[in-house]
This record gives structure tokens, C-alpha cells and sequence, in this order.
């Protein structure tokens, strides 16, 4: 019995010991960002903002996190708090979907959580006898974000740049090859 003890003992103690690597991901402490979003919701009709929009916010576990009504201007800004995507260095994403009286609906995937982010949502009109169903568009992912996440996974697929164009600096673009084992 003593044995079992003292077994049960040296087995805590090493699970106690275990290196951060053994806990579980659920269990990691995820960084967020917060910041001020606006979003600014036009009419494709004549591209003027539209009063009374509702925008709603859903996170990246797919939970609405708030939902507010554009003001005169078309207008609509506020602060969230959402965990970093791990794709991105700093930087946040949500969806927002965009309804409003008269006009289709619009999702925005990928909308940067950033402070400074102004996202537009364009709606179309209702119109009798066409297809009126929900659009769907891309967050205005700043080109620098854009850029760092394709660098970031071509480097870890180990792919090769193409060559660079004559009289363009600084930026080649990545091509399919993987790189040769030197």
C-alpha cells in the first residue's frame, strides 16, 4: 500500500513539473486587441449614407458581440474587444452583417479590429422581380496586413520569391516552388 503511495505521488509531482507545451491550447491565455471600429453604410444607389442601419458584430466563436443603428450620415462607430487572430500580428477580425429597410442585406467577413479602421458596407436596393438576397465582401484588410500574412505562411511552407521586376523595389512577389535543400 505504501508502494501505491508513494507511486501516486512521484506521478503528481511530474504532472505538476510537466512543461508549458503539455497545456491543452483551451486552456493558454489568448491575447486581445481593442479598439474603435466605424463602419459607414452607403446606398449603391446613389452611394449617400444611410440613416438607421443596423449593424451587427459577431466575433470569431460566432457570437454577436453588439449591434448599433447608423446616424444620419450613415455612420455607426464602436469599441470592441476581441481576441488577436493568430494570423495576424496585433490585430483583431470580426464579421459584420449589415440590414437596413429597402436593401438587401451584407455580410463583411474579415473586418480588422485595429485602431483607425473605418470599414464601408455598400447595400443594395430591393427591386421588384430581381434576385434580392444577402451579398457578401471582404473587410478592408490594410495591404500591409495582407502582405505580412502571405509572408508569414509562404516563409513557413519554405516557398521561393519569384524574381523581382526590373525598377521595382523592395517587394517580390512569392511563386510555388518550395526552396531546394542546400
Amino acid at each position: 500500500m505504501k508502494r501505491i503511495k508513494v507511486i501516486i505521488c512521484a506521478l503528481l509531482i511530474c504532472i505538476s513539473a510537466a512543461p508549458a507545451w503539455h497545456v491543452p491550447r483551451a486552456y493558454a491565455q489568448t491575447q486581445t486587441v481593442s479598439a474603435t471600429v466605424t463602419f459607414r453604410v452607403v446606398s449603391a444607389a446613389d452611394y449617400q449614407g444611410l440613416k438607421g442601419a443596423r449593424v451587427i458584430v459577431v466575433d470569431s466563436s460566432g457570437r454577436v458581440i453588439t449591434s448599433g443603428l447608423t446616424n444620419s450620415n450613415g455612420v455607426w462607430s464602436v469599441p470592441l474587444t476581441v481576441n488577436s487572430d493568430p494570423r495576424f500580428d496585433g490585430l483583431g477580425v470580426v464579421t459584420a452583417i449589415c440590414v437596413a429597410n429597402g436593401y438587401n442585406e451584407n455580410v463583411v467577413f474579415e473586418v480588422p479590429v485595429r485602431q483607425g479602421t473605418v470599414q464601408p458596407i455598400t447595400l443594395y436596393p430591393v427591386k421588384p422581380k430581381l434576385r434580392n438576397e444577402a451579398s457578401a465582401s471582404l473587410g478592408q484588410l490594410h495591404h500591409l496586413d495582407v502582405i505580412e500574412i502571405v509572408n508569414k505562411y509562404a516563409s513557413q511552407m519554405g516557398l521561393e520569391r519569384q524574381p523581382g521586376l526590373s525598377g521595382e523595389s523592395g517587394y517580390a512577389p512569392w511563386g510555388p516552388n518550395l526552396k531546394r535543400a542546400e
